[in-house]
């Protein structure tokens, strides 16, 4: 970073212009008669050498111009080569360093004012610089999932998808955080969207299972998610809509096996054939064990909502709706806080493991010594189905 001053001696510039001539007489290229201005080309390096490390846009810019401009009229120069390689490579600093500085102007801009669109928009052209900055994907990925809503369409689902897992597969594979918070430890992501690591990995886990449940309907991709959830050590094991969201996938579940009782009622019902009835009779309890099943799974999933959910009206309805699934289920409207209790106690099963069929005891049946008259003739004894009248008209989980 030396300036050249007024040190060059006659014998130098001498020895300059001679060489200017040789090439002139070879009828080589014009020589750049720059080289021959100490002064102008002292003004202009001073200048830049005060600017170039400058760290706001403006004098940033101002610097590139100043060092453009030096390297346009200097730097072909072998007197002043020592100059014009100092002021090269921070030329081409300064045109990364400004494209970078304006990049994280609009991203933090954007992240200030929660603008998912332009976090998004600024993040997709930020990461193309730094694709390995994954503090710059968290904001992209939670905005996007936080203002995805079922109003707007979830809008900005397949961004939060996108997003979400490329930070979770970063960060589960030993990223390297890169900040620090005021205690000393590790966080991810800017502004608002700051997060440690065990915080980062369930909001970013939350967020993959919520946009893959509800705006893209895929359940198997989002149920494994909610399960890990509940079985994490973070905030999202005490967080209501995990288990409230798995209590109504079974509940959504347990529909078609309704309808698939009531058409099998009904086809007892206009049998004739004993054999046939008694066929159906089977298929019937097969399907009631199943519902059974089901229902005892709902319960257990909401039992745990309704635990860890605050006071109010969310707690109270699910209660709600506990008290008429157990009803339904067992056909009586006491034991339902002993059946939680033990529910609770157990641990809680994985929602992608099968159900299992839970077959009620057959009623038993006692004799007497009492003599009964005979069927008349020709009358058939009529074969008595297990399946309970409630099922036919039991009401889904979740209805009022």
């Amino acid at each position: 970073m030396k300036t050249i001053f007024r040190f060059l001696s006659t014998g130098v510039m001498a020895a300059a212009l001679l060489a200017a001539g040789a090439t002139l007489g070879y009828g080589q290229d014009t020589p750049n008669p720059s080289c021959a201005d100490v002064d102008g080309h002292n003004a202009l390096y001073t200048k830049f050498t005060e600017i170039y490390a400058k760290k706001a846009i403006p004098e940033m810019e101002t610097a590139l111009t100043t060092g453009k401009e030096y390297l346009e009229k200097y730097g072909s120069c072998e007197a002043f080569a020592e100059q014009v390689a100092f002021v090269r490579p921070h030329v081409a600093r300064l045109e990364t360093a400004i494209k970078r500085a304006k990049m994280v102007a609009r991203y933090d801009a954007a992240v200030k004012a929660d603008d998912p669109t332009e976090i998004v928009t600024a993040g997709k052209e930020f990461t193309a610089l730094e694709p390995d900055n994954i503090n710059l994907v968290v904001p992209m990925a939670l905005s996007a999932s936080y203002k995805s809503t079922k109003e707007n369409n979830f809008k900005y689902a397949d961004d939060a998808i996108r997003y979400s897992t490329l930070a979770l597969g970063k960060i589960k594979s030993g990223w390297a955080f890169t900040k620090k918070d005021d205690k000393g430890t590790p966080i991810i992501g800017v502004f608002q969207y700051t997060y440690t690591k065990d915080a980062a990995v369930g909001e970013l886990t939350y967020a993959l299972a919520s946009m893959n449940y509800y705006a893209k309907k895929d359940k198997k991709a989002a149920l494994p998610l909610y399960y890990e959830l509940s079985q994490s050590a973070g905030p999202f094991k005490s967080d209501p809509r995990v288990y409230g969201t798995i209590g109504d996938y079974y509940a959504e579940e347990t529909a078609p096996i309704r309808i698939e009782i009531a058409k099998l009622i009904q086809q007892i019902k206009d049998a004739t054939d004993d054999k046939v009835k008694a066929d159906l009779d089977t298929q019937v309890k097969a399907k009631i064990a199943m519902l059974n099943g089901y229902t005892e799974r709902t319960i257990d999933a909401y039992s745990r909502a309704h635990k860890v959910a605050k006071a109010g009206p969310y707690k109270d309805n699910l209660y709600k709706i506990m008290q008429e699934l157990y009803k339904l289920r067992f056909d009586k409207d006491t034991g339902l806080d002993a059946f939680i209790s033990s529910t609770l106690a157990k641990p809680f099963p994985d929602p992608t493991t099968p159900v299992t069929p839970v077959a009620d005891p057959e009623p038993t049946t006692t004799t007497t010594t009492t003599t009964t008259a005979a069927p008349a003739a020709g009358t058939p004894t009529k074969p008595v189905s297990t399946a309970p009248t409630k099922a036919t008209v039991a009401k889904k989980a979740g209805q009022k």
